[in-house]
């Protein structure tokens, strides 16, 4: 089912440039999302976690660069110009937003984002038509069809972000990007929205890459994770190879900082210090001054790509491991 690369990722690299200067937000990440998979992208904010989902999209600010390549049925997505990628967008790669009350038109009913959408890809089909889907989209999602009728602000913050997840699902895409999709709502409503994610990508048959700070969300969705540090892919493998056996010093330490609810165990783990300025990185492995097993070649050389137990890991305490990327070699 999986044997089918959905989306590619080589060596892509994006900087802004900002006053002070080129900030290198994505550094040599490379990564694959299969057919029917959900990849979960995970690590505190400003990793760059985001600037990958809205490269894939090329929605990325003026002030940004990009390079690498993002293989989308044997297209380089970098390459595209804007028209091409409007054909794109939407049709065949959809994004569910971050927050959907800045991401609907607060001036326009939810009818109207439907078939404003639906009549761009599909110009030959009628506006009743167009309506009848967006009816059909709203039913998927559990939201009452006469809903339509209303304006983005008459709902509630979990039925904005049905209605987002419907829009994007709307024209059944290959591939969506959710972006923190249950930031800002209750966990009630957070459990609700993963269990209807997870049944409309088995109805579907699509692959999500699914961005996210919340460790938790990603043990409920995921069958991957990536974790990023500071721009780099520091470890991607099996969700429960991430979970059981984390290798990456960064991962066991974003994982021992998950809040503990036992009332006995009120001691609150965190990772010291902060993540290093973007536009003047570290030497050697970015992690390199928050590492408690940091050596001396952490901080004189940045690691390569290992294979360790059927992950992928960037760390020097693997070093002796069978090298699967090489960062001196994909520089060159």
């Amino acid at each position: 089912m999986r044997s089918e690369k959905v989306i590619e990722i080589k060596n892509l690299r994006i900087s802004y440039l900002t006053r002070r200067g080129p900030v290198s937000a994505v550094d040599n990440v490379s990564f694959s999302i299969m057919k029917e998979e959900t990849l979960g992208l995970v690590g505190e904010s400003g990793c760059g976690k985001t600037s990958i989902g809205n490269s894939i999209l090329k929605i990325l600010p003026k002030n940004s660069s990009i390079e690498g390549k993002i293989l989308f049925e044997e297209k380089n997505l970098v390459e595209l110009g804007e028209k091409e990628m409007q054909k794109i967008r939407g049709l065949k790669i959809s994004m569910i937003f971050q927050d959907p009350m800045t991401s609907l038109n607060p001036i326009m009913k939810l009818r109207d984002h439907f078939v404003e959408t639906i009549k761009t890809h599909k110009p030959e089909i009628s506006e009743d038509k167009a309506e009848e889907m967006a009816e059909e989209a709203f039913k998927a999602v559990g939201i009452e069809p006469s809903r339509l009728k209303d304006y983005p602000f008459q709902l509630s913050g979990g039925m904005r972000q049905r209605a987002m997840i419907a829009l994007a699902l709307v024209l059944n895409p290959k591939f969506v990007i959710a972006d923190e999709p249950t930031t800002s709502l209750d966990v009630i409503v957070q459990a609700q929205i993963l269990e209807l994610l997870k049944n409309l990508k088995e109805k579907y048959k699509m692959s999500i890459m699914l961005i996210t700070h919340d460790l938790g969300v990603v043990a409920e969705m995921a069958d991957r994770i990536g974790v990023m540090y500071a721009g780099n892919l520091v470890e991607e493998g099996l969700s429960e190879k991430i979970y059981y056996e984390p290798k990456h010093p960064y991962t066991e330490a974003l994982l021992k900082s998950i809040p503990n609810t036992k009332p006995e165990d009120k001691k609150l783990i965190y990772i010291p210090g902060n993540l290093p300025d973007l536009i003047n990185p570290p030497t050697g492995c970015r992690f390199s001054p928050r590492c408690p097993k940091a050596m001396k070649i952490c901080f004189e050389e940045e690691p390569p790509i290992f294979e360790v137990d059927g992950s992928k890991v960037k760390c020097w305490l693997y070093k002796g491991a069978e090298i699967v990327e090489n960062e001196r070699v994909n520089q060159s």
